[in-house]
């Protein structure tokens, strides 16, 4: 009997010597994510795999995850929060050459990249006295788009006949006379050409063309006072990308060619001018589409460098669109230069601030986020409720 119980002692305790040196070897950790590239509050599943690719099982097994904080998960866990990571840690038992799948699904509520770190798998041995630790490097990224506000509800500054059509505000009307042809009844009237229908005794119009191939140069500027740093108003950054991306809908709808380039940071640039060249279709969109996704929130030059790099260049475009949360100082003369060289520029603005100074230039006002509009709707709440209004 004695030796029996001697033998039980030394078996358990040569198995939780091995269960020690052996229990996460072989074990390995795999994770993979339905889509890398999403929209905002669209869906995705991240599926976490573990396997035990040996004899023997591994009786206490804890993962812990690194997931980016700013996504929203739809699942009870353990999670630790910090400022820009969750920890999410789970608890398991594998058997011999088992391999576990759990399925996570996440979305996100903001524009942006992120990043799923490495992930730390901790394993006991068999009476749970001693732990081992094993770091596995796992890096992912999920890019979330921004959302897109159409352009339609900009309200025009000055005095404009009406609201017109953006293809209009984008696309000059054909001032090239090429020749004449017969009338059909679709043309207006003042496109008649007399001398030529007194000659061939019937109505002729005159016949137009374009002066120029058109295309759309967008230049998204974030900065938002000087010095940049100071007040960094993130929910007008956001809804100048996102005004930039409805922008790239209309063009891209009308088969109009366009470019893109920011002063902002953009995570993974090909260049360090953010400059992406005229362009058209899905390819091009999508290009575009995620570069504003990965902009980063600091400047990569001042915006007037770049209106003054543009205007250098001539009119490599006809139409410039500028998107900027302010009409700072020392953008005018910079603005009004690249006016000088180019057809057409059209600043879109979210205030009206030195528009005055800009005479040569098609503005418009952006409308207001839904963010200020209900954040102006509590205020104004408040002020009645306090007896102000």
């Amino acid at each position: 009997m004695v030796y029996a119980l001697l033998f039980l002692i030394l078996l358990g305790w040569g198995l939780n010597v091995v269960s020690q040196k052996y229990g996460l070897q072989n074990v390995i950790y795999r994770r993979e994510i339905s889509r890398s590239v999403v929209e905002i509050d669209e869906e995705f599943q991240i599926t976490t795999i573990l396997e035990n690719n040996k004899l023997l099982p591994v009786t206490f097994l804890q993962v812990t995850e690194k997931f980016p904080a700013m996504l929203n998960y739809k699942f009870k866990a353990d999670l630790l929060a910090t400022v820009q990571y969750v920890f999410h840690k789970t608890t398991l038992l594998l058997k011999p050459y088992e391999r576990v799948s759990r399925v996570y699904t996440v979305f996100a509520r903001q524009r942006g990249q992120y990043t799923f770190k490495e992930v730390t798998l901790a394993g006991g041995d068999l009476l749970g006295l001693n732990y081992s630790h094993k770091e596995v490097e796992f890096e992912q990224k999920v890019l979330v788009l921004p959302k897109s506000l159409p352009i339609s509800g900009l309200q025009p500054y000055g005095d404009y006949y009406g609201n017109i059509s953006v293809r209009r505000w984008i696309i000059d009307d054909p001032i090239l006379l090429t020749g004449v042809r017969e009338y059909t009844g679709f043309e207006s009237e003042r496109t008649i050409h007399w001398p030529s229908s007194l000659k061939a005794g019937r109505l002729m119009v005159k016949q137009f063309d374009y002066t120029a191939e058109n295309s759309v140069m967008i230049l998204l500027n974030i900065e938002c006072s000087r010095p940049s740093w100071f007040n960094i108003n993130q929910e007008k950054v956001e809804q100048c990308i996102s005004l930039a991306r409805g922008v790239l809908d209309e063009l891209e709808q009308a088969g109009i060619p366009y470019g893109f380039c920011t002063d902002a940071y953009v995570s993974g640039a090909s260049n360090k001018l953010n400059t992406i060249h005229q362009g058209i279709g899905a390819y091009h969109y999508s290009e575009i589409v995620e570069s504003l996704g990965r902009i980063i929130n600091s400047l990569n030059l001042n915006f007037e460098d770049l209106l003054r790099n543009f205007a250098r260049l001539g009119g490599i475009c006809t139409t410039y669109i500028l998107i900027t949360p302010t009409v700072l100082e020392p953008y005018i003369w910079a603005m009004n230069e690249l006016s000088a060289q180019t057809t057409k520029i059209i600043l879109i603005s979210l205030d009206e601030t030195n528009f005055e100074h800009l005479p040569a230039i098609l503005k418009f006002k952006a409308p207001a986020s839904e963010s200020t509009n209900a954040e102006s709707n509590i205020d104004n709440s408040q002020s009645i409720a306090r007896g102000d209004v």
